[in-house]
């Protein structure tokens, strides 16, 4: 079995000198396919168990542990995103 990298989590927000509004938001929406990737593979494994195709239960488990993991981060994103959106909004100009 192989073992790949740890660094497979795309780099969502990458410190740079001179960062623009639409480079963020570009870097999300990569994140946000990213996740829907693992979304779909993760589906498309189950349905593959459910059409009787022979798939080893470990790549169904692992792959459906990394849409889990992909997901909660992606919540907890968003969740930081609003958190920092409604600081904004409390300011007083």
């Amino acid at each position: 079995m192989e073992v790949g990298k740890l660094g497979f989590i795309p780099k969502l927000f990458e410190v740079q000198q001179n960062v623009k509004g639409e480079d963020i938001v570009e870097n999300f929406v990569n994140f946000v396919e990213w996740v829907n990737e693992k979304q779909l593979k993760s589906k498309k494994l189950k349905e593959a168990v459910l059409e009787g195709r022979d798939v080893p239960l470990h790549e169904i488990v692992i792959e459906a542990e990394k849409a889990k993991v992909a997901l909660n981060l992606l919540i907890e994103v968003r969740n930081k995103l609003l958190e920092a959106y409604n600081e904004l909004m409390k300011m007083q100009v």
